[in-house]
């Protein structure tokens, strides 16, 4: 069995646009967190943050394979 590995560094929406559907066994991310880092990523606020994430999860689910692994790290204690 051969075994490679591609690791994508980037915007999550413009790397997931780039893979096919069911493509991917393992993908990992680290959004940012709500009202967070404003200077950075804009911030979203608490109450919006589920529907700025859903299109994400969205691409998400279609490049992983039916087997394939999400892992998404939010830290404890965010809003």
């Amino acid at each position: 069995m051969e075994i490679s590995t591609d690791i994508r560094l980037g915007d999550c929406k413009d790397v997931l646009a780039e893979l096919p559907d069911n493509s991917v066994d393992l993908a990992i991310t680290s959004p940012p967190y709500a009202d967070q880092r404003k200077s950075t990523y804009g911030g979203v606020h608490p109450d919006k943050y589920v529907e700025w994430f859903l299109p994400i999860s969205e691409q998400l689910l279609r490049i992983l394979k039916p087997t394939g692994t999400f892992v998404l790290n939010i830290k404890e204690k965010v809003v």
